[in-house]
Formats: structure tokens, C-alpha cells, sequence
């Protein structure tokens, strides 16, 4: 039987103020700001455009992206950006290649208007969810790879971390 020596507070929460730990919170913010530009901003934009309720919640399938991106995780482990990924590593190259198509895909998301063109929007709001659901895989991948599996403290403090900053 293992015995385990009781912690002071401070001790347990140290690993907390890792540096990793601020890198899986500034990634877990990274990853949950397309959420919310999807859900909450789109929403507030069509509606402000005049567009249904109905319509609006149509967009909002867009957010099923999310619930199956599960199925192309095995793809993203296996496919290397060719020069980002000599660069930067595996995880960081689609991490970087995924930032950009949000970029692009929000700049032209800017130009559209959504009473004149609403497939387009929705479009444009569809390739923004695949890269971020695409960029969940792989800052999730990262944070694993980041912490030892026999790290179990710092294991769930990453967790509890990549959460607070994805809903930050």
C-alpha cells in the first residue's frame, strides 16, 4: 500500500503556476476564441441583419463540427505539413496552419453581407469550425505530449487549464 505525504496548499497548487501550465491556458484561449465568435457573434449578427430566428438556428448546425471532429484525429496524427512541421514539430505546424485559415476564413467572413449572400456566411462560419475543431485535436494532442504519463497532478491541472482558457 502506497502512502501518500500530506501537502500544504501552496504545494499543491504550485503545479499550477508551471510555465506549461500558462502554455496550455494561452492555448486552451487560443482554441475557444472561434467558438465564440461562431456562437455568440454570428448569432448577434444575423440577427442584427434582420434574419429569422429559424435561419439563426440553422447556422448554429455549424457547431456540430465540433462533436466529430473525433473522426479526423487519426488523419491529422498521421499527415505532416510539409515545411511547418520540419520547423516547428508536428503539433505545431497544424496548430500554425490552422491559425492562418482562421485568419483568411474571418477577413472574408468581415466583407460578406449575410442578408446578400447567407450560404456564403454560413460557408465561411463551417470552414472556421473544421480548423478550429481541427486545432482542438491537435492543442489537446500537445497538452498529453507536454505532460509525462506518470505526471497525474499535472496531467489534470493541463486539463483544468486548456478548460478555463477555452472558456475564457
Amino acid at each position: 500500500m502506497e502512502i501518500h505525504k500530506k501537502q500544504t496548499l501552496s504545494e499543491s497548487f504550485s503545479v499550477y503556476f508551471e510555465k506549461r501550465m500558462a502554455r496550455i491556458l494561452l492555448l486552451g484561449i487560443i482554441s475557444g476564441f472561434p467558438w465564440v465568435l461562431i456562437g455568440s457573434s454570428l448569432s448577434l449578427w444575423l440577427k442584427e441583419d434582420g434574419l429569422s430566428r429559424s435561419t439563426i438556428g440553422w447556422a448554429g448546425l455549424i457547431f456540430a463540427v465540433y462533436a466529430f471532429n473525433y473522426l479526423w484525429a487519426p488523419i491529422i496524427d498521421r499527415i505532416r505539413i510539409p515545411w511547418l512541421t520540419n520547423k516547428i514539430g508536428h503539433r505545431r505546424g497544424w496548430i500554425v496552419t490552422m491559425q492562418i485559415i482562421i485568419l483568411i476564413s474571418l477577413i472574408c467572413w468581415s466583407l460578406v453581407d449575410p442578408t446578400a449572400n447567407l450560404a456564403l456566411v454560413i460557408t465561411i462560419g463551417l470552414i472556421i469550425a473544421i480548423a478550429s475543431a481541427t486545432q482542438d485535436i491537435t492543442v489537446d494532442a500537445l497538452r498529453i505530449e507536454q505532460i509525462g504519463k506518470d505526471e497525474g497532478k499535472a496531467m489534470q491541472a493541463g486539463a483544468a487549464m486548456a478548460v478555463v482558457g477555452w472558456w475564457t
